[in-house]
């Protein structure tokens, strides 16, 4: 009988366990979510002032006469 008890109880630790892990990771999930947003609206920062960059030389070019 001690064994079962045994038994159950390190079942409990281990279904607590998954459990914890189980939130930890859809936490760590959301957090990475939030993560590749922010990147990719970097992404489209540094490629709108690329763009405004080419825009800006072009102009320049086209007033010198070149």
């Amino acid at each position: 009988m001690e064994i079962i008890e045994t038994l159950n109880s390190k079942i409990d630790k281990l279904i607590h366990d998954y459990e914890k892990l189980r939130l930890e990771n859809q936490s760590l999930l959301q957090e990475l979510d939030k993560i590749k947003n922010d990147n990719d609206e970097l992404v489209r920062n540094n490629q709108d002032m690329f763009l405004r960059i080419d825009s800006t030389l072009t102009l320049i070019k086209a007033q010198k006469g070149e």
